[in-house]
């Protein structure tokens, strides 16, 4: 089975854009169902420290793969 955050990056990697919170909560329902809450939280502590996100995130680093683009809009770096 997927972790979240394993799901999210094969979301990225579908998608090819940077997609917003509620693109990524439709994407995950529609493929897991309601397995998973709180994208929103998952995105912002999966956006790597390189590119400004928070130190104190608990994610492992071999997900720390998102930056922020705008208010509530994620890409995944390997996209660039």
């Amino acid at each position: 089975m997927l972790t979240q955050y394993e799901a999210i990056i094969q979301a990225f990697e579908h998608l090819r854009k940077p997609t917003t919170i509620r693109e990524m909560e439709e994407y995950i329902s529609q493929k897991h169902g309601d397995a998973w809450k709180d994208i929103g939280t998952v995105l912002e502590d999966m956006v790597s420290t390189a590119h400004g996100g928070n130190h104190s995130s608990k994610v492992p680093n071999e997900y720390r793969v998102l930056k922020r683009i705008s208010r509530g809009q994620y890409a995944l770096l390997k996209n660039d």
